[in-house]
């Protein structure tokens, strides 16, 4: 669990901050609250179903999943197939309750229900599992610190369990662009979070002392790339934990 508090929050607001807050939900004016969703599956869903497909691919039948800042599950949902081939189940975890709302929808459309369950909750507060798989899709580097994040779901692994992230990469500093990410959230209502640069990513593994063994490109530009990590536990973890 984070250390990480703020006084004189209510609890639901707590845990939307230690989350890092995927959405301005609270701040969206009511009648904009319903085409939320509609939103970020319209922008964010189309390429990050390709990302879960790259990671569905790589879990053995019957994994048990923790997928960190499920949002609409609309990406999820287009790789029901997967799920349902290799008889995967997944818990869901997200801390927006209109993204939560669409979400249980597309599960229940999918016919992923009997598999796949959301939850509103903090990653930093979840004590489940143990978990073959941990993934992170683009979430990561939207918390207030990764690296407790990833310290605490590695405790939450089997001894083979794999945690995957992926991630869009900038691949050189811009600080203009690292004063203009953050603004996106007042025009699209999703929080895209800061510019992440490949040695800031590395460093949150480092520091949370999981090895990352594997980080391939899935596609991207010139000047910014789309990339899928891989991280295990140490060696010494991994014989602690057996």
């Amino acid at each position: 669990m984070s250390s990480f508090r703020l006084a004189g929050t209510t609890e639901r607001t707590r845990i939307r901050v230690e989350q890092g807050v995927t959405s301005d939900v609270g701040d969206a004016p009511m009648s904009a609250r319903p085409f939320r969703g509609w939103i970020y599956d319209r922008l964010v869903a189309g390429m990050t179903s390709d990302w879960y497909r790259a990671v569905l691919d790589r879990l053995p039948d019957g994994a048990r999943v923790l997928d960190v800042g499920i949002g609409t599950g609309a990406a999820l949902a287009r790789c029901a197939d997967m799920v349902r081939a290799k008889r995967l189940q997944i818990l869901g975890l997200d801390i927006d309750p209109d993204y939560l709302h669409r979400c249980r929808t597309e599960l229940l459309r999918a016919g992923l229900a009997a598999q796949v369950r959301a939850e509103f909750s903090s990653v930093y507060d979840h004590d489940g599992g143990p978990y073959d798989a941990v993934y992170f899709s683009a979430s990561l580097m939207l918390l207030p610190d990764p690296s407790a994040a990833i310290a605490h779901v590695a405790r939450l692994l089997t001894p083979e369990g794999r945690l995957f992230a992926t991630q869009t990469f900038q691949h050189r500093r811009s600080p203009l662009l690292e004063r203009v990410k953050p603004m996106v959230r007042h025009l699209t209502t999703i929080h895209f979070g800061r510019v992440t640069y490949e040695e800031d990513f590395r460093g949150a593994f480092r520091d949370a002392g999981v090895e990352l063994v594997e980080l391939c490109t899935l596609g991207g530009t010139r000047h910014y790339s789309y990339r899928l990590a891989v991280a295990r536990l140490h060696d010494d973890e991994e014989r602690t934990a057996a």
